[in-house]
C-alpha cells in the first residue's frame, strides 16, 4: 500500500478515519477470548472482554466533541489507519 492513491489525498484519509471512528464496520469486533488477563501499554485487559469499538469512538475522555464530525482532528496525527498503529 506504499503507493496507494489515498496516500496522495490526505484529506480523503482524514475523512475516512473520522468516518470509521464514528461508524466502525464491526462495532464489537470479532469476539476474542484470552486465557488470562493481559497488560497492554499499562492497561490491564481481563479475559473474556468484548471490545465495544462504537463506544471507544465516542468516549469524551479521548475525543473532543466526540459526537461531532471533525475530520480535521486527524490532519496533524500520523497514525497508521491500516491497522498497524494502536495509539487510539
Amino acid at each position: 500500500f506504499k503507493n496507494h492513491i489515498s496516500l496522495k489525498l490526505p484529506y480523503l484519509q482524514v475523512v475516512i478515519k473520522e468516518t470509521l471512528r464514528l461508524h466502525p464496520p464491526a462495532p464489537f469486533l470479532v469476539p476474542h477470548q484470552a486465557i488470562n488477563g493481559v497488560e497492554i501499554q499499562g492497561f490491564v485487559v481481563p479475559k473474556n472482554v468484548l471490545c465495544n469499538v462504537w463506544a471507544m469512538g465516542r468516549d469524551p475522555k479521548v475525543w473532543t466533541h466526540p459526537e461531532k464530525i471533525m475530520s480535521g482532528r486527524f490532519l496533524e496525527v500520523n497514525i497508521d489507519y491500516m491497522g498497524q498503529d494502536f495509539e487510539l
